[in-house]
């Protein structure tokens, strides 16, 4: 038996599917990117402790790819297994302020419920197209908050498929970086939030939101904000003294919106986005002499 007749031994919940040969394009906002061997939506925490088992046993890459918003695909696609967490892995569960929450489940939703509800610290969060997962794995933020400020505790899953709780301070939270790479997968978080008025919180995050598709690139395909900000200053406005705003490699070109921003404008392809981003560097460097450093996460690329 191949590992691929074994995988579909693994999917037995309804909600959870598998395809072969799929194209990653299709999955990321970036809309750039070859093929996986395999796609696979798990829904179920038995179903992706089989996973991890799978891993190990057949040594099989495996890349949680949540919803693809900030990821930069190879265009010769990825050799392994691609996996979006679905179903209870997706889950939203509110007691109090206190809010447990599946790392499959998007921001936006995250955002606009608990909103709803009368709770805040995730306002910045609507703006914010990911999952829970991802938010957890880069400790995203936007607008002075970051996702790690209201988690108490990360639920991650190890390569045996046995779940683990981690405690805030053994998340390791840092800017846009956590210690949570280290794991098979982060599958949940718990939040502690403030309670407020349903009205302050909506304006507040609408407010937010208003301030993004204000400020950034909205319609185009891209992976959010491509480079990390150094210390002190803006990669958007390093980018934007260096004169770079507009400019254009293959089908990718540097937003005139946000410089902080590729936008896939005309098919582009992964190789026109890493020239890109590699002259963006260049020209930064030589102008500032200070070193950009990307994002944006990659897969199925060698290096």
């Amino acid at each position: 038996m191949n590992w691929k007749d074994a995988l579909l031994d693994i999917v037995k919940d309804s909600d959870s599917r598998i395809r072969f040969g799929e194209l990653l394009a299709k999955h990321t906002y970036f809309g750039i990117g070859g093929e996986a061997t395999a796609y696979i939506e798990i829904s179920t925490v038995d179903e992706l402790g089989a996973l991890a088992r799978f891993h190990r046993q057949w040594d099989v890459p495996v890349a949680i790819i949540g919803r693809g918003s900030n990821l930069l695909v190879s265009d010769t696609g990825f050799n392994g297994i691609s996996v979006r967490l679905v179903g209870e892995l997706a889950k939203l569960d509110v007691d109090g302020n206190t809010v447990s929450v599946g790392a499959g489940l998007s921001l936006p939703r995250l955002s606009k419920n608990m909103s709803r509800q009368g709770l805040s610290g995730v306002e910045f969060a609507l703006g914010i197209p990911g999952s829970v997962g991802g938010a957890l794995i880069m400790n995203a933020g936007a607008w002075g908050s970051s996702f790690g400020d209201v988690v108490t505790n990360v639920t991650v899953m190890t390569d045996t498929g046995e779940l683990v709780n981690l405690t805030h301070a053994e998340a390791a939270f840092e800017y846009r970086h956590s210690g949570l790479d280290a794991y098979f997968c982060a599958t949940g978080a718990r939040l502690k939030l403030e309670p407020g008025d349903v009205d302050t919180i909506t304006a507040r995050m609408q407010t937010f939101y208003k301030q993004k598709i204000e400020t950034q690139p909205f319609a185009e395909e891209n992976a959010g904000c491509m480079f990390k900000n150094p210390s002190g200053d803006s990669a958007g406005r390093l980018i934007d003294i260096s004169g770079l705003k507009g400019h254009r490699i293959g089908g990718a070109e540097v937003s005139r919106v946000h410089g902080n921003f590729i936008l896939n404008i005309d098919n582009a392809t992964a190789a026109d986005v890493l020239d890109l981003i590699a002259y963006i560097q260049k020209q930064v460097r030589e102008k500032t002499g200070i070193s950009l450093q990307t994002e944006v996460k990659r897969l199925g690329f060698l290096d």
